[in-house]
């Protein structure tokens, strides 16, 4: 039978010190980053309740539902915020509703693009949609953040292996997608009783 060993690499005090310069360093992107994880998370465990608020807004829409008109000249009435810079919204075409999660991103005072990230006659199929897509946002975020670290590790640290530091801030990342996952898993288990 082989068996496996778990080897455990102690860090030297450069190491150390270079991990705490990295925290240091990236403090910012990791804190966007985790509240990232946080509101994806926050989605997906009340997908089911935001999907039920979207199709009521939708049913019961009136002149009073903010009207959002994205780049590509359609119009949508707003249903409902999902952060900051994207929202749920809806219009009507031939008797039938359909639905668009629409993202309103700040060019410049006054100024905003606005477009369609999802779309479809199913609001829990447009919300899924929408929830895969930031989840491989999250992924290409942290590889790119991880390239950040390495990248700033070389140039501080010529020469030295500093892989188990950028390992441990890939990892830390690594981690809170997981979490946002396996919430998400355990959110819609339980719904499914």
């Amino acid at each position: 039978m082989r068996q496996i060993m778990n080897h455990y690499q102690k860090p030297t005090v450069q190491q150390e010190q270079a991990a705490v310069e990295v925290k240091t360093a990236f403090a910012e992107h990791l804190n966007q980053f985790n509240a990232s994880c946080d509101a994806v998370r926050d989605i997906e465990g009340n997908q089911s309740a935001i999907a039920n608020e979207a199709f009521k807004s939708a049913l019961l829409s009136c002149d009073q539902n903010k009207i959002i008109q994205t780049d590509d000249g359609t119009e949508w009435r707003h249903d409902l915020d999902l952060s900051k810079i994207s929202s749920i919204c809806h219009r009507r075409i031939a008797g039938q509703i359909e639905f668009a999660v629409v993202e309103s991103l700040p060019l410049k005072p006054g100024r905003e693009m606005k477009d369609i990230l999802n779309r479809g006659d199913n609001v829990r199929e447009v919300l899924q949609g929408f929830i895969r897509d930031q989840r491989q946002v999250l992924r290409l975020w942290k590889d790119d953040l991880n390239a950040q670290v390495k990248e700033h590790l070389a140039e501080k640290y010529p020469g030295q292996d500093m892989s188990l530091v950028a390992d441990s801030f890939e990892y830390k990342m690594t981690r809170a997608i997981s979490e946002t996952y396996v919430h998400a898993q355990s959110q819609s288990h339980g719904m499914k009783v």
